[in-house]
């Protein structure tokens, strides 16, 4: 931990959540990662050294509490209220990071997992036809990369791997690119898919109400070059 030597509460709270991937493990924490695999999941370029260190040092802070696994080899990593004040904190640095920093996306800042996730977690079910659907998703250009499903069972979302052998009521397809440009407001989707960069395929219900159900990231709407959603 860095000692400015100045007694300065932004200081202070630098000195504890300016290291390098410190933000990061706390952001993934606020989306619900628990395990070390989760966080190598979602931040695949910091080292396991690196992050046990951090994971150590934010639990030494009061950030975090580490529990053990019942019956399990491994912990868990949970936020402690000291973690959870940070909410508010990170939002507002995403809005600013949105609207100043962000300028387009490289392939290398591209992360499927990731992505997959925070589409699931945006998808509108008020919106959709039927509480109960299955979404397809297939990312162009990663043949290693699993189908994508994503499963609404009386309003509660589940992104899955396997194929439950369910109906699917909606294919969309797209590269890896293209789904992200169009969660971070940087491409909408009426206009992907007249380029034919995203295919929206399947009951016509879900097709003609795609803008309404298919959520986008709540840091678009701070995105200088946004363009709407729709």
């Amino acid at each position: 931990m860095f000692d400015y030597g100045e007694f300065c509460p932004i200081s202070l709270a630098t000195s504890v959540l300016c290291e390098r991937w410190t933000l990061q493990i706390v952001r993934e924490m606020l989306l619900g990662a628990t395990r070390f695999s989760e966080f190598q999941s979602h931040m695949p370029r910091i080292s396991p050294s690196l992050l046990k260190t951090r994971l150590r040092f934010l639990e030494e802070q009061g950030v975090l509490v580490r529990k053990a696994r019942a019956g399990q080899r491994g912990s868990t990593y949970h936020l402690t209220p000291k973690g959870r004040a940070l909410e508010p904190v990170l939002s507002e640095l995403g809005k600013w990071g949105m609207y100043w920093v962000h300028d387009r996306i490289t392939d290398e800042a591209l992360n499927a997992t990731t992505l997959m996730r925070d589409i699931s977690a945006g998808v509108k079910v008020e919106e959709l036809p039927s509480g109960n659907s299955l979404i397809q998703v297939n990312l162009d250009g990663l043949p290693d990369f699993p189908r994508q499903y994503i499963r609404v069972c009386e309003g509660t979302v589940e992104l899955c791997e396997v194929d439950t052998g369910h109906e699917v009521d909606v294919y969309i397809t797209a590269s890896l690119k293209t789904l992200t440009r169009i969660w971070y407001g940087d491409l909408a989707l009426s206009r992907a898919r007249e380029s034919g960069d995203l295919k929206v395929v399947g009951h016509p219900e879900y097709v003609r109400c795609l803008s309404r159900w298919f959520g986008i990231s709540g840091y678009a709407n701070h995105n200088r070059n946004f363009i709407g959603k729709a």
